[in-house]
């Protein structure tokens, strides 16, 4: 089954496991980078996958992720090297997070 064959209704929660240096590290981004954080992270619980698909109404719908804001986040967490993105040209960008779980010295 691929993850357009998922049909995700109603999602109220962050799914999987968390890093809590990896959500501080994207809280410095601001309050989008963080709905982006849960985003991912519940859609990598779902489809077992490190490479999220961020699309913009369920991005909207669970965790009241405008289109704007979704965008802004990326760029700030790219230029950070927070997450690699994939074929950002206008489409549902396609984003791992690249960050590591613990701080290391």
């Amino acid at each position: 089954m691929s993850n357009k064959d998922h049909n995700y209704q109603e999602v109220y929660f962050t799914m999987g496991p968390i890093s809590i240096y990896q959500f501080a590290e994207f809280s410095k981004c601001g309050m989008g980078a963080i709905k982006l954080y849960q985003y991912i992270k519940t859609k990598e619980g779902l489809t077992k996958s490190r490479w999220v698909k961020v699309d913009n109404v369920n991005a909207e719908k669970w965790f009241g992720l405008s289109s704007s804001s979704k965008w802004r986040a990326i760029k700030k967490l790219r230029e950070k090297k927070l997450i690699e993105v994939e074929s950002s040209n206008g489409r549902a960008p396609r984003i791992k997070i690249i960050c590591p779980k613990k701080k290391v010295n």
